[in-house]
């Protein structure tokens, strides 16, 4: 596991047995006497069975799963409109499951949830999981989007002005811009806010399809400054929703760009929290050409290409044998710590200035830390 980081991945199920307090065993037979007492039969109260659904690679029956539901007071329509896992998410307040539905409404839900006002996480809380078949479906989905995108949407109601939606693309420039110079604790206060404001435009003004398309590109580009500074704090599950929830806003306007931003910061957060094999499946997408290219200056080339060197020296170092893939292969001379440090040095750098740096950017500890002279007096790019 990459040392850079202290949380472990956790299956969402995992995560609400510790709440409770329960040891597998126990677990188990909580479930199988309330499985019992609705009426849905005996079931083998074995440890085995728990660990086993934890693990990501056996899903419970169905009658197992609305019993859980049931002890953790999860409507069974979630459990049927959601899936295993991504109900589960629901019982521990997180939002943004990544099974849920992928639409228009779906999408500017999940912004309305991430918008809401947050509450301090419990200890597992800064706990997430993206096992195999969840981000499978997920980057299925992505690459739907970028064929057939869904419209955008309109709604009815009081009129939103060009100058408002300009005002807050202005501000949002703004707000990166104080990336290399404010604690993230402090631009957290700042982006979230900012969320909050676009999504209440979102989901009580009136637009057509252009001012939706802009209203929603600012939503997705507000969820990644907010994803990225909980991400900094430690807010895990926070930012995973953040990021989510912007490849679905940016799916929605057919901006492929934004939604790969999402899907980039997604991915060093899934090689910090121990997940290198994760982030290559998701910066995979990034060699899959899509209906619209990248623009000609953008950052996201180089930082995938640091993004993947850094997941795969990871995966050496995990289990300490080469692992043969196209590419080239990652210097030797820095730690892991150093090398993901490095990586996240540049996205911050990128998601500030829009660009990456032409020369080498010193690794540094990523949270609370300011980047390096050089990277401090550059011009931002507006």
């Amino acid at each position: 596991m990459c040392p850079t980081r202290k949380s472990p991945l956790a299956h969402p199920l995992s995560s609400l047995r510790r709440k409770e307090g329960l040891s597998h065993a126990g677990y188990a037979q909580l479930v199988a006497r309330k499985h019992a007492e609705l009426g849905f039969g005996s079931m083998a109260a074995r440890r085995e069975k728990i660990a086993r659904w934890e693990s990501g690679k056996v899903t419970p029956e169905l009658t197992a799963q609305f019993t859980i539901a049931r002890l953790h007071g999860v409507p069974r329509s979630e459990v049927l409109r959601l899936g295993w896992p991504h109900w589960l998410h629901t019982a521990g307040g997180s939002s943004v499951p990544l099974g849920a539905p992928w639409t228009a409404e779906e999408a500017l839900r999940s912004l309305y949830l991430l918008a809401r006002p947050r509450q301090a996480p419990a200890l597992d809380d800064v706990l997430f999981t993206v096992c195999p078949a969840p981000l499978d479906q997920l980057l299925a989905h992505w690459q739907e989007s970028s064929r057939t995108p869904p419209s955008p949407p309109e709604r009815e109601g009081r009129p939103v002005a060009d100058a408002t939606v300009a005002a807050l693309e202005g501000r949002h420039r703004q707000l990166r811009r104080l990336l290399p110079t404010e604690a993230p604790s402090a631009n957290r206060l700042l982006a979230d806010a900012e969320l909050r404001v676009v999504t209440e435009l979102l989901h009580t003004a009136c637009y057509g399809p252009e001012a939706g398309a802009r209203l929603l590109s600012a939503a997705a580009r507000a969820a990644c400054l907010s994803g990225l500074l909980a991400y900094e704090l430690d807010d895990q599950a926070r930012a995973q929703a953040a990021y989510v929830a912007a490849v679905r806003a940016a799916a929605l306007v057919h901006d492929h760009e934004l939604g790969l931003w999402a899907l980039v910061l997604l991915a060093a957060q899934q090689t910090g929290q121990g997940a290198p094999a994760n982030a290559l499946r998701l910066l995979a997408t990034a060699d899959r050409p899509p209906q619209v290219p990248l623009r000609a200056a953008s950052p996201l080339p180089p930082l995938v290409d640091a993004a993947r060197r850094t997941a795969r020296a990871l995966l050496v170092e995990d289990d300490g044998t080469p692992h043969h893939r196209p590419g080239p292969a990652p210097s030797g001379h820095l730690s892991p710590a150093e090398r993901f440090a490095e990586l996240e040095t540049l996205i911050r750098h990128a998601f500030t200035y829009d660009t990456t740096p032409t020369g080498a950017v010193p690794a540094q500890a990523h949270p609370g830390h300011s980047p390096s002279p050089g990277i401090r007096a550059r011009e931002p790019i507006m």
